[in-house]
This record gives structure tokens, sequence and C-alpha cells, in this order.
């Protein structure tokens, strides 16, 4: 299990730190089950006794990123002082777009991670995730016409339909500067939210 003597849940944490640290340095092409424990300094085999694999290290990092992001995310489109939603919808899109360019391995390993069928998300993280969808749809609230449609599902549509940009934008093979995806991202979030 690693040094004798290690409490298992330092482990944890020093492995998860460690490949969080591969992520951002190197991208998640870097981040393999030696080089993680190797960064640790613990012995390969308690990665998989603390957690199983690779994978759910490399969620352990994910949920931590969700958490960070959601976060800055929501702490912008709070700062907006109108009581409009839109504003704080295009406010909440900018500052994802803005944390998946200034953050891109750690954003990039939120999507690049491929479980196999049978293997479901761990309950934290689909916690988080629904959160920040729950969260989403109280931006919906009041003046945001949503003909007949759920807030949730004008959540996840005005989500998705964001990180699209966000992926094209970042991709860059389509041209165009950051300051395109925002103005893309701006025009989307006006149209969805005028219904």
């Amino acid at each position: 299990m690693g040094r004798k003597g290690r409490n298992p849940e330092t482990l944890r944490a020093l492995i998860t730190d460690s490949a969080e640290r591969i992520i951002v340095e190197q991208g998640l092409s870097g981040c393999t089950a030696r080089a993680i424990t190797t960064k640790a300094g613990c012995a390969l085999g308690s990665l998989s006794y603390l957690f199983g694999g690779i994978e759910h290290v490399i969620l352990a990092v994910n949920t931590r990123t969700l958490a960070v992001m959601g976060n800055l995310m929501f702490e912008q489109a709070l700062k907006v002082t109108t009581e409009r939603s839109a504003d704080r919808l295009e406010a909440l899109a900018l500052a994802y777009f803005h944390y998946a360019r200034n953050n891109l391995n750690r954003w990039h390993a939120l999507f690049a991670l491929r479980l196999s069928s049978h293997e479901e998300l761990p309950e934290e993280y689909l916690t988080l995730r629904n959160g920040l969808i729950e969260r989403i749809t109280t931006f919906f609230a009041h003046d945001v016409e949503t003909r007949g449609h759920s807030p949730q599902i004008l959540a996840r549509t005005m989500y998705e339909a964001v990180h699209g940009v966000v992926i094209l934008g970042l991709d860059q093979r389509l041209g165009g500067s950051p300051e395109d995806v925002e103005e893309r991202i701006r025009l989307l979030v006006k149209k969805l939210s005028a219904g």
C-alpha cells in the first residue's frame, strides 16, 4: 500500500495531488500510473489499492476541477449588478470560456477521460455536475422566456451549445481570435435567453 505507516487518506490525497500536477503540466497524456506514483513517492500498487485504477485517480482530479471551475463561473455571474438573467448567463458562459482557455489541460481532462461501458461516474462527481446544471437553471427564473421548456432543458442546452463554441474556438482550426469566441458566446446566449 505504499510506505509503511502512511494513512490511506493522506496517500490518496497525495496521489490525487500528483496526478493533478501532471495534468496541469503535461496534459492527460502524461498522466500514467507510473508517473503519478513516482511523483507521489509511493508504490504502483498503492494507486490500484486506493483507487482501483488510473481512471478513478483522474476522476478525483476532475471532481476538483469541476468544483473550482463551477465556483469561478458562478462567482463571475453573481458579480453582474443588473437584474437581467441574460447578463448573468453571459457572464457565466464567458467565465466558462476563460477557465477553459486559461486551464486548458485541466479542462480538457474533464472531457477526454473515457470510462468503459460498465463503469459509472462516482456519486460525488455526478452530484457536483448535476448541482452546477441546477444552479444554471436559477438564472432562467424570472425574465427569460422559456416558451414551455423546462429551465433544466434550457440550462443543459445552453451549456452544451456554449461548450461546442468553446471547443471549436480553442481548436483554432476554423480561425478566429479569443475575442471572436467571446462574441459568438454573447450571440448564442442572447439568442437562447430571448426564447
